[in-house]
């Protein structure tokens, strides 16, 4: 996608330009877990270390600086350890102490009633429970920016809505009249 976002907040981060490019995997019932989002999340992850050597070997003053291994972590989790933070706090705190983090669960609300950040109901699904009963099938990949001193999203990603998880979805923003269309807002 190429686009102009005309509301987007200017800064170091954000540009009025977008480009932006979108993956899809079909995938199998039986594959829509929260194993597998990981097991994704790990090989996208493992293509951005494997090509930062690749640069650093191409270009010797770029030294790699991301971990070998991402962490993960739940939202209500990420709550819980940094309870008076701020989400975006939260984000910093988590990605400098790792240096790469896979934030599970975006859009869900969490236990303080707040979500930690939102996600539109007709795309990622964000409500379905895992096996050991928190909510969402998508997070947020940040890694830490020391230059910046802040983390940066590297990827928004997770497995799409079924029908099961629009409809709730769906219903869990007050939307059930958007049922017979597609949308982009964000609840």
């Amino acid at each position: 996608m190429n686009a102009i976002r005309s509301d987007e907040e200017l800064g170091n981060l954000h540009s009025l330009y977008v480009d932006q490019w979108d993956w899809e995997r079909t995938m199998s019932k039986e594959e829509r877990t929260i194993d597998f989002l990981k097991e994704i999340v790990q090989r996208i992850y493992a293509a951005m270390v494997c090509t930062e050597y690749l640069v650093y070997e191409m270009f010797p003053n770029i030294k790699p600086t991301l971990p070998q291994q991402i962490h993960f972590i739940h939202s209500e989790d990420l709550l819980q350890k940094y309870p008076g933070f701020t989400p975006k706090q939260r984000e910093d705190a988590i990605a400098k102490a790792y240096g790469a983090v896979f934030i599970i669960g975006i859009g869900c609300k969490l236990s303080n009633g707040k979500k930690h950040d939102g996600r539109a109901p007709d795309y990622d699904d964000w409500s379905t429970p895992s096996a050991d009963g928190k909510l969402g099938l998508n997070g947020d990949l940040l890694v830490w920016d020391e230059v910046l001193g802040r983390s940066l999203e590297l990827s928004s990603m997770g497995i799409r809505v079924n029908k099961e998880a629009l409809l709730h979805q769906l219903e869990e923003c007050n939307a059930e009249e958007k049922n017979n269309y597609t949308s982009t807002s964000v609840c």
